[in-house]
């Protein structure tokens, strides 16, 4: 199968995209996320949520208290 990975809504890529912005140089948790999803002017709780969503569909992942991005086909 080419692409198993649900589809996502646009405020979940623009989620998606910003966190990409970050890059590999620091360790990503949930909270370094959300106050880099905040300077977006995203607000906390949706934040959490699309998090949390991207984590359920395989857009992100979680190894401890990191979370990673797989690459996008």
């Amino acid at each position: 199968m080419a692409n198993s990975r649900r589809p996502i809504a646009p405020a979940e890529k623009n989620v998606l995209d910003h966190l990409e912005e970050l890059g590999d140089t620091d360790p990503l948790t949930r909270e370094t996320a959300i106050t880099h999803l905040e300077d977006q002017k995203i607000k906390p709780a949706d934040a959490r949520d699309i998090i949390e969503q991207l984590l359920l569909k395989g857009y992100l992942y979680e190894v401890g208290d990191e979370i990673r991005i797989p690459p996008r086909p």
